[in-house]
């Protein structure tokens, strides 16, 4: 009998989050100013997992950490979240993940990250890994050392065990996005990604384009996030675009993140997919009101009651 929800695989990280930055100096005698920062248990698979039990599922997240006070830090805030930590690893000789994220006062991002620590899979319990109706691999294109055959006994075996499988990609560290899916979308049961992933995965030019081409390769489900526009879903032949849930943002770290839990969430209660799609734009826009993208988000009931409210009325 499988104890979770969900296991979470993929990234772990440190985010050091400046808000407000009036400049980047580019001396030592020359001082920036940030109007607040933060210091957040993060990484792709880290916000998925958080925003999945705050919504009140049953998660756990299996990743690498350093064993260094950053680690340290990272596997106290799994904890707060109720995220279960046993296939989190730590490697002894290796220092954790920190990527900083800069928010100019304009409105515009940028980011820089330290090595991600690779996931051999023989290093993890298998049978962990197997412990959740669903497995989600949260930035597949992070990690080369994956594509291909791998990663595809994993998800053959995860099918065997009746779970439900997806993937988001997240940003491609070599710059090939289309060759790693080669023979893995017939695994899975859900793809999550953004417009730019869709893209540049599908080589096509337009979403629907996009949606249409991944679907053919046998995904059960293409959910293609578009921010403030709402998302795009197709099943089948069918696409749907579905309109946003509107709030004020402060910050949209984590934002696709928090929709992926919130989809997962929704198709493991088995709800039709335009409920599912509501359901994950609403959850992942109410995470955009607060830095951290899981500290805003409520229990998956009243996600589900505002977004009844907000889309039978709108």
């Amino acid at each position: 009998m499988k104890t979770l929800d969900l296991v979470v695989f993929g990234e772990v990280a440190l985010d050091i989050l400046l808000v407000g930055v009036d400049r980047v100096p580019r001396r030592w005698s020359v001082l920036g100013r940030a109007k607040s920062a933060r210091a957040l248990t993060a990484g792709a698979a880290g916000y998925a997992a958080q925003c999945f039990t705050r919504l009140g599922g049953r998660a756990s997240i299996a990743g690498k950490i350093g064993n260094d006070d950053v680690g340290r830090f990272i596997l106290d805030g799994f904890r707060q979240y109720g995220v279960s930590t046993e296939q989190l690893l730590v490697e002894k000789e290796s220092h954790t993940e920190i990527s900083t994220v800069i928010v100019y006062e304009n409105g515009n991002k940028s980011s820089m990250v330290c090595d991600i620590l690779p996931l051999p899979l023989d290093e993890f319990d298998r049978v962990s890994l197997m412990n959740g109706r669903a497995f989600h691999f949260a930035g597949y294109l992070l990690y080369p050392g994956l594509w291909g055959r791998s990663i595809i006994s994993l998800f053959k075996l995860a099918e065997r065990e009746g779970q439900i499988v997806s993937v988001d990609p997240q940003m491609s560290v070599t710059g090939d996005w289309s060759t790693p899916f080669q023979g893995i979308l017939g695994h899975l049961d859900l793809l999550l990604l953004d417009e730019e992933e869709a893209k540049k995965v599908s080589r096509r030019h337009r979403v629907v384009d996009a949606i249409e081409n991944l679907l053919k390769g046998g995904p059960r489900i293409v959910a293609v996030k578009a921010g403030r526009r709402g998302c795009v879903v197709g099943e089948g032949d069918r696409i749907r675009a579905i309109r946003p849930y509107r709030t004020n943002p402060i910050s949209t770290i984590g934002a696709g993140d928090a929709f992926d839990a919130a989809f997962i969430y929704g198709f493991l209660e088995d709800w039709a997919l335009e409920k599912t799609a509501r359901f994950a734009n609403v959850a992942a826009a109410i995470s955009t009101t607060e830095y951290g993208c899981a500290t805003a988000i409520p229990r998956a009931k009243i996600v589900e009651g505002i977004s009844e409210r907000y889309y039978c009325r709108n």
